[in-house]
């Protein structure tokens, strides 16, 4: 995908901590190295994180056509392991204190702090050839279904993305959200594709090593979820090394309203661009983008969709709503729309399901300048920290620990209704055990009885 040996062998490409710095030249022939060790296309699992070994092998796998499962090291190792049981994968590439299977599985290859096992599963010749990538819907919740991306998805995805934001030769970004969440992913992607730099972090904003790395390898852009811009805020922008930055990029949810004046103001003052921008893993995963001079006339926005794609509001019995301001289910349609789910190995013999059209399960109206707006969401799923988080799989959770209780959809925290008999210092432990979500953005409200409509209807609204 990535077309690595036609790239200037000499140019930067990665950049890792201690300053180690890797050309394209130098990610070609590791890539090959890897591959070496590697039956044609064969289903591998990465257990990735933000790191130029990481990256390389991501890349190998890719730049070979193998099918490619990607789970990020923050996920449980009784979830991954779960899911080699699924999908039968018959490589494993992971960080090597990661796993404890040494024992379990052959290692053929190792990459610094990365090893190739070779696992006991033979090769699955029932895999249809259109299944490139395999993502995650339901961020730590240990749901084992995944969003089935083609190649011709994810390109075209990182081609649009590429020619809006106008990523060059000579720009740089720095990895500052999981690699195996689909945001952090793309990325890397656009930015492999325009063979750009990226510095390889994996440094929180508050680390002063963080602002001195960006200032000293010149990063030209930053992207995060609503969170992280909070954090920025109160980092206070102005007191940051933020000369030659050219653009922010923001998804993953709603940035409030007192964060996007503080960051259309900076910026504007600064002469950086913002972009706000809409996407979902199934849509490969970006569809919309808010132009920086349109943030405070249209403020809460998605945008417009990218070129080649289109939105349009569904109705009841699926009728388009043509008129402005009118609310219904935003129904996306480009090439980047994923192929499908697949819930195990046996669903990888399937092609395109979705036939280049995603329902977000997002409620929208659109303005009477085509610019859309989401105010709701018709599925249960919230996105916290630009992660998706299935509110069924929860549920379920506390259910197994003796709580029943309500999950309500929100953009920023998680949010639940339990009864008055519950500790809810027990129920954040848990969830923050199982989910990874800091008990701070877990926000839980007591009610007597669920049967009472009105007491629903007040925490609904």
């Amino acid at each position: 995908m990535f077309n690595i040996k036609n790239i200037n062998k000499n140019k930067i490409g990665l950049i890792g901590i201690n300053n180690i710095k890797y050309t394209y030249g130098d990610i070609l022939k590791k890539s090959e190295e890897i591959n070496s060790f590697i039956e044609k296309k064969s289903l591998i699992l990465i257990v990735c994180r933000n790191s130029i070994e990481s990256i390389i092998g991501y890349i190998s796998f890719l730049e070979n056509n193998h099918i490619t499962i990607i789970l990020d090291h923050s996920f449980k190792e009784d979830y991954v392991n779960k899911i080699i049981k699924l999908y039968k994968p018959q490589y494993i590439y992971s960080d090597a204190f990661f796993f404890k299977i040494q024992n379990k599985y052959k290692k053929l290859y190792s990459f610094k702090n990365f090893n190739l096992y070779k696992s006991s599963y033979k090769k699955n010749f029932n895999i249809n050839k259109k299944n490139y990538i395999l993502l995650s819907t339901s961020g730590t919740t240990q749901n084992p279904k995944f969003v089935r991306i083609s190649k011709n998805n994810i390109k075209n995805n990182t081609m649009n993305i590429i020619d809006y934001l106008k990523i060059r030769k000579n720009h740089t970004a720095i990895t500052t959200m999981p690699m195996g969440y689909s945001y952090g992913l793309s990325i890397i992607n656009t930015h492999l594709y325009a063979e750009a730099q990226i510095l390889v972090n994996e440094l929180t904003i508050f680390d002063k090593n963080f602002w001195k790395n960006v200032n000293k390898f010149k990063v030209t852009s930053i992207g995060g979820v609503p969170q992280f811009y909070e954090y920025l805020m109160k980092l206070r922008l102005n007191n940051l090394p933020i000369s030659k930055i050219k653009y922010f990029t923001q998804a993953g949810g709603k940035l409030s309203k007192n964060v996007t004046n503080y960051f259309s103001d900076i910026c504007k003052k600064n002469k950086i661009k913002l972009y706000i921008m809409y996407g979902q893993t199934e849509a490969s995963p970006r569809m919309s983008y808010l132009e920086p001079n349109k943030i405070n006339i249209k403020k809460g926005s998605i945008g417009k969709p990218l070129k080649n794609t289109s939105f349009h509001i569904s109705g009841k019995n699926d009728k388009i709503i043509k008129k402005a301001f009118v609310k219904g289910e935003l129904i996306f349609k480009g090439k980047n729309v994923s192929l499908g789910y697949a819930n195990n190995f046996k669903d990888l013999k399937k092609g395109d399901i979705n036939k280049g059209k995603l329902f977000t399960g997002d409620i929208a109206y659109k303005d009477k300048d085509n610019f859309y707006f989401i105010i709701g969401r018709k599925k249960r799923f919230s996105k916290i920290f630009g992660i998706r988080i299935n509110l069924d799989d929860i549920e379920i959770k506390l259910k197994e620990n003796n709580y029943i209780v309500k999950c309500l959809p929100s953009s920023e925290n998680l949010n639940l209704i339990v009864k008055e008999n519950y500790d809810v210092n027990k129920i954040k432990n848990i969830l923050q055990d199982y989910s990874g979500i800091n008990k701070n953005y877990i926000l839980i409200n007591k009610v007597k009885s669920f049967n009472n409509r009105q007491t629903l209807k007040n925490y609904l609204i």
